[in-house]
C-alpha cells in the first residue's frame, strides 16, 4: 500500500541507497561537518567526530534489514532529511545519523522521521531503543525527551570515541506499549 506521510510537499519514506547514496552522504557530510564545526566552537574540540571519507561506506549497513534508512524528500528539493535504527543486538536498536536541513527546520520533519523509526522500532519487537547527541544540540535533546527517551549513561556500542563522552548525552527509550503508528507513515521508495 502506497501511504503518503506529507508535510507540505515533504514525504517521508524509505531510502534507496541503488540510486541515493551520493545525496543521502551529501546530507551526512553536511551534518557532520556541521557538527565537528560546532563542537570546535563550542568546546574548543578539534577531533574528528568520523572519519567523513568513510560515510558512504557506512551506508553499507542499511543496505539489508533489519536496518532501516529513511529520507524525507521534498519534491521540488530532493532529500531534506535522513535519519536511520541500526540493530546493536536482539531487542536493541539506536537511532543514527539523524539530520534535517536547516531550511526545513520548524516543519516538524525531524520529528516525523523520528516517529517513523519508532514505528520500525515498535514493529521489529525492539523492546530498547538508544541514541547520543552533542550537548550542543538543544532542539534534538528536547525532540527526544519529548517521546520519552531519558538519560543515560554510554553504551557499549556508541560509535562515539571515550574521549568525547563528556560533551555528548546518551538516551535510552524502553518501547514496552510503543505503537507502530508512525511506521505507517513511510511512503516506499520510488521504483
Amino acid at each position: 500500500m502506497d501511504r503518503t506521510a506529507t508535510n507540505g510537499s515533504i514525504v517521508i519514506r524509505h531510502a534507496d541507497l541503488a540510486v541515493e547514496t551520493d545525496e543521502i552522504t551529501a546530507l551526512l557530510v553536511d551534518y557532520m561537518t556541521t557538527a565537528q564545526r560546532q563542537l570546535l566552537a563550542t568546546f574548543g574540540i578539534r577531533d574528528a567526530l568520523t572519519d567523513v571519507s568513510g560515510v558512504r561506506a557506512s551506508l553499507r549497513e542499511y543496505d539489508h534489514s533489519p536496518n532501516v534508512l529513511l529520507v524525507a524528500e521534498d519534491s521540488s528539493r530532493g532529500l531534506v532529511g535522513v535519519a536511520g535504527l541500526r540493530t546493536l543486538g536482539p531487542g536493541v536498536a539506536e537511532v543514527k545519523r539523524m539530520y534535517v536541513v536547516p531550511d526545513v527546520r520548524g516543519l516538524h520533519v525531524g520529528s516525523r522521521l523520528l516517529d517513523c523509526l519508532l514505528g520500525e522500532a515498535a514493529q521489529r519487537a525492539v523492546s530498547t531503543v538508544r541514541l547520543d547527541t552533542a550537548r550542543f544540540m538543544v532542539d534534538a535533546q528536547r525532540l527526544y525527551r519529548s517521546r520519552g527517551f531519558v538519560e543515560r549513561s554510554p553504551y557499549p556500542q556508541t560509535e562515539i570515541p571515550q574521549l568525547l563522552h563528556d560533551y555528548w548525552i546518551f538516551f535510552e527509550l524502553r518501547t514496552d506499549g510503543l505503537v507502530d503508528e508512525g511506521a505507517d507513515d513511510i511512503v516506499d521508495a520510488p521504483t
